[in-house]
């Protein structure tokens, strides 16, 4: 019996090329954020928010298995 994922996986593409063609939109929204220009202060905000993120995710993972800190 062969196992697959593909009914729990719709968002993947079945070649790279699929793929690629699905992420398109997601790649020019980005690509567009990143040539935005950014205040000093949305910089600023941006990075503590960044910090939180990082904590968040770190605190949800066991000790030895921190991604952003070390314990």
């Amino acid at each position: 019996m062969k196992h697959t994922f593909a009914p729990y996986l719709k968002h993947l593409g079945k070649t790279p090329e699929e793929q690629l063609e699905k992420n398109k939109p997601l790649m020019t929204w980005l690509q567009q954020k990143m040539e935005e220009k950014v205040t000093e202060e949305e910089a600023e905000e941006n990075s503590k928010n960044w910090e939180i993120v990082k904590e968040i995710i770190d605190n949800n993972r066991p000790s030895g298995q921190k991604l952003f800190s070390r314990g």
